[in-house]
């Protein structure tokens, strides 16, 4: 077949020599068509998924012996049977998407299809029609896919062992995949595997070169000593939108490692009154400490220095250390720019000596009240003050009036191992702690530093709560930038609520009635920064806070050393009801103590329910004479307890026996808490624990924040309950006054309504009666008040010396009426009497009867008018009427407003009124008249004519 003819013409060794040759040549060609030949046999991914298409005839690809079948429609089985390969691992595949970079995919035992919308067969719906082709194939429905009609999930029982396809069962895969595909009622299906997802989170790679040496942020050598931010940082949360001020001698704010986070707008200089809160170099190199303190705060992530607990937040600064302080100055620092400062960081106080007792004044303690209730558009500012580095003293943090305020957040210090540092002071009102720097063989911390004079601009060694208080803060913006409408309650809460209890061999720690472990020196324990904003993420605002105050209590007892004095003081559950107070808060205990040697008092505070706090701690360097005057401590050992109950105060004098001596002149006790009950507060603990699983800091969503709270009032201005009372009880009859009148007018007919006075003479029975009286019109300003005085009378039906027929009653309805004008007004008894008139066959004479009105509407002008006082023998005017028996009819109205002559005048205009000449009596006869359209004559004396108008 193949000829090497040349080969041959040698002599024999060169001939056997290529003989050899050759075998080997044919030996290596046959090797190479043979791997090329096996290279073309092998399945590739495009071959598979081509078969998996074109396979059309399911029997063929079906075996007898199957492991599981499924039957198909008309009752006939159909078994699928997996390809028999040994290998137990996985098999991928790679698949490119419209030519990207390929990706490896694992499929799963799953499917996803979608029925047609008319192929019921039969089903009440799609959902049986899904059932029963999941029951073909030996599958489980699991229902409809998300919100997508008609589209469902089916799986084999092998999904709910492990969710990948091995190798080896490929081939039963492939079966289900052809007969979905060929179901009649199936219109799409796809067999699902698993795509390759990757978080979108920060990568915590940074470049700053004393990273690696910040321990706080993640300590390797003592495991759980940090402040555990990397977990919050990778969810990016970083402090964004969040705003520290840094209340201190000033921050270098053109420091690289802070100028990217730096506010212009939050700062300012008190110091120079100036918006530029750059320190001023001195020789001692004493104004770095708030360019360290902002730097741990919200240090820049870059090539620089170090790394911020809150590396996104700004940070601005207000320089107030940098000269004389006063109480106005302090004011002004914690109010400035809070529209813009959210959180106020404060590591500084009185002297830590073991003998001062100093804190904020009235300026300031109303600017702290002002600030917890107007920053943050009404959320509060939050205050980090720190505790105080007098340990060494034995100094308590009880005697700093910034520390022991219940409008601040008070933070200890630990070193890296969780230990108490020498420096570091405890008290009752301490709530929690974070790190700081140790003795002489722990690390200090390290953050950024000024770059002035000897300053390189960062630095290893920042110590003391100064440093703890910064780290409190930045954690604090971490917070609110998941939750930017917590409260300042609500973050004392979620502090307390989250702190985590360290070093308990070492350290006094107390658990109270509520459930809450506290320990003067480390509060409620250490604050960790994935628990705080897991806790904020899901935080519902606390209730209003509510307080009771117990009287003044006067006391003058008189002790002496080595005494211990007990007083008491009971809240009763009426008062806590009243107040709407079932949880407390904070405790705060105002005393007025002389005593010879001030540091060997001890004050103890025994809640109802025994938990005890030392309120005020003895101190030896303290010799002071003065005593306490008016100071305010607190305690937060009771949080969440019942303050219904007897209330301790212990008063022990650590002087030798019988030596010195004290008074407490008077004490007061202050409870604030909140109308949250044991059981609400264990609902928080449980929902608090319940999101420390960090999922729903996942979550983009988040539960709308409230409104804030209204602003608090200024308590010495508020309104006593005895003024309440009154005020309540008038406003009660004032709304009963308006319904009985109400009412009243409710119920009133046309007459009352009008004020029109009843008739003087009531009507007998059978005789008209006198309604519908017409209200006097004033024609001019000048006319003169008067009043009503009706007069009846009856008048004979026939009538001998009238010149017209008496006008009947339907008549009288269609003629003008006449105008009546009241009587004049006066402060003289007018007396009415009705004489007897003409008597009938059917009547006798009428005995005369009598009326006295008395008028208090008397004036001057009706003097003048009537040219007449009311005295002596002119005290009353007598009207005499003559009446009739027979029928009775309106009268007319008697009026006297014209000049009076000697004797009675005719009036000008009406004929029914005529002047009366003011006597001690006067009778008036009454003559009838027919009523007339027109003008009435007028005889020329009223006594020869009758005054007398018949209606």
């Amino acid at each position: 077949m193949w000829s090497f003819h040349p080969f041959f013409t040698k002599d024999s060794y060169f001939s056997s020599r290529c003989s050899f040759v050759n075998m080997i040549g044919l030996c290596l060609v046959l090797l190479i068509l043979s791997c090329l030949n096996l290279v073309q046999c092998l399945p590739t991914q495009d071959s598979l998924q081509q078969s998996n298409m074109t396979r059309s005839q399911v029997p063929k690809e079906l075996q007898a012996d199957s492991t599981s079948s499924y039957s198909g429609k008309g009752g006939g089985v159909l078994k699928i049977a997996p390809v028999a390969y040994r290998r137990t691992e996985p098999l991928r595949f790679t698949s490119s998407a419209q030519g990207e970079t390929t990706s490896r995919n694992q499929w799963t035992w799953s499917w996803a299809v979608r029925l047609k919308p008319n192929c019921k067969e039969g089903f009440y719906d799609q959902h049986q029609l899904a059932d029963h082709i999941s029951n073909e194939l030996s599958l489980q429905n699991l229902g409809q896919v998300g919100l997508l009609e008609d589209h469902f999930l089916l799986v084999h029982e092998e999904y709910h062992k492990t969710m990948e396809i091995l190798e080896h069962k490929m081939g039963h895969g492939r079966g289900i995949t052809t007969a979905l595909r060929r179901h009649p009622c199936v219109e799409w299906s796809e067999q699902q595997f698993i795509h390759r997802r990757v978080k979108r989170d920060i990568k915590l790679k940074f470049q700053d070169p004393y990273y690696s040496l910040q321990w706080h942020l993640h300590n390797r050598d003592n495991s759980g000593m940090d402040v555990n931010v990397l977990n919050v940082w990778k969810k990016n949360i970083t402090g964004s939108g969040v705003t520290v001020a840094v209340i201190d001698d000033g921050i270098e704010w053109t420091n690289p490692d802070l100028q990217d986070n730096y506010s212009p707008e939050g700062s300012f200089d008190l110091n120079s009154n100036d918006p530029d809160p750059m320190p001023e170099f001195d020789t001692k190199g004493q104004n770095h400490h708030g360019t360290r303190c902002a730097g741990e705060i919200a240090a820049v992530a870059n090539s620089v220095c170090a790394v911020g607990v809150a590396f996104h937040a700004k940070i601005s600064g207000i320089k107030i250390l940098d000269g004389p302080m006063t109480d106005n100055l302090e004011a002004a620092a914690f109010n400035k720019n809070m529209h813009i400062n959210d959180v106020y960081s404060c590591s500084w106080g009185p002297d830590d000596d073991g003998k001062t007792i100093d804190g904020p004044h009235y300026l300031a303690r109303k600017a702290l009240l002002y600030g917890v209730t107007g920053g943050r558009q009404g959320y509060g500012s939050i205050f980090v003050v720190a505790s105080g580095n007098g340990g060494s003293a034995g100094d308590n943090c009880n005697y700093d009036g910034y520390a022991n305020s219940i409008y601040t957040v008070t933070i200890g210090a630990v070193d890296e191992t969780g230990g108490i540092p020498y420096y570091a002071e405890s008290c009752s009102s301490m709530l929690a702690v974070t790190f700081s720097s140790g003795d002489a063989f722990h690390k200090g911390i390290v953050t950024t530093d000024w770059q002035m004079g000897k300053g390189t601009g960062c630095t290893t060694g920042h110590s003391g709560t100064s440093a703890a208080a910064p780290l409190a803060a930045g954690m604090v913006a971490l917070m609110l930038q998941v939750r930017p409408c917590l409260t300042w309650r609500d973050v004392q809460h979620i502090i307390v609520l989250t702190a985590k209890m360290i070093n308990h061999q070492s350290s006094e720690w107390t658990v109270n009635a509520a459930g809450f472990y506290h320990s003067h020196q480390h509060g409620f324990g250490l604050m960790d920064a994935w628990r705080l904003v897991n806790a904020a993420k899901v935080w519902e605002p606390v209730s209003w806070l509510m307080s009771l105050n117990s009287p003044t209590l006067h006391e003058d007892y008189v002790f002496t050393g080595g005494h211990t004095v007990k007083f008491f003081y009971n809240v009763t559950k009426r008062d806590a009801d009243i107040h709407f107070l079932y949880s407390l808060e904070y405790v705060l205990v105002t005393v007025s103590v002389s005593h010879s040697s001030r540091g060997n008092l001890e004050l103890k505070l025994v809640c109802p329910s025994g938990t005890k706090s030392v309120i005020a701690a003895a101190r030896p360097k303290d010799k002071s004479k003065d005593g306490i005057k008016e100071w305010t401590f607190s305690t937060v050992r009771c949080w969440g307890e019942a303050a219904v109950g007897i209330w301790e105060l212990l008063i022990t004098d650590h002087g030798n026996p019988g030596e010195g001596w004290g008074k407490l002149e008077h004490w007061k006790l202050t409870l604030y808490g909140s109308s949250l009950t044991p059981a609400n507060i264990q609902a928080r603990r449980e929902m608090v624990e319940d999101a420390m699983d960090g999922r729903f800091l996942n979550s983009n969503h988040s539960a709308p924040c409230p409104p804030p709270e209204p602003p608090a009032y200024d308590e010495t201005k508020a309104i006593r309950v005895k003024t309440l009372k009154i005020l309540v009880l008038t406003g009660g009859m004032t709304v009963l006054l308006a319904l009985y009148y109400t009412v009243e007018q409710a119920f009133l007919n046309k007459e009352d309504k009008e004020g029109v006075p009843p008739p003087i003479n009531p009507a007998p029975e059978g005789g008209p009666r006198e309604t519908d009286r017409l209200i006097p019109q004033q024609d001019t300003a000048e006319e003169i008040p008067m009043q009503t005085l009706p007069l009846t009378d009856t008048v004979p039906k026939d009538t001998a010396n009238t010149e017209e027929s008496v006008v009947s009653n339907d008549t009288a309805d269609n003629s003008p009426a006449l105008e009546r004008r009241p009587l004049l007004s006066s402060r003289c008894d007018v007396q009415i009497q009705e004489l007897p008139g003409s008597t009938t066959e059917d009547s006798g004479l009428t005995s005369p009867t009598s009326e006295t009105y008395q008028n208090e509407m008397w004036s001057a002008r009706d003097e003048d008018v009537l040219n007449v006082s009311c005295q002596g023998n002119q005290s009353s005017v007598v009207l005499e009427l003559e009446s009739s028996e027979k029928d009775w009819e309106v009268q007319p109205l008697l009026a006297v407003d014209q000049e009076i002559s000697d004797g009675i005048t005719q009036l000008d205009d009406l004929a029914d009124q005529c002047v009366l000449p003011v006597s001690e009596q006067i009778t008036v006869d009454l003559q009838e008249h027919s009523r007339t359209s027109g003008p009435i004559e007028e005889d020329a004396s009223c006594s020869e004519q009758s005054a007398r108008q018949s209606l």
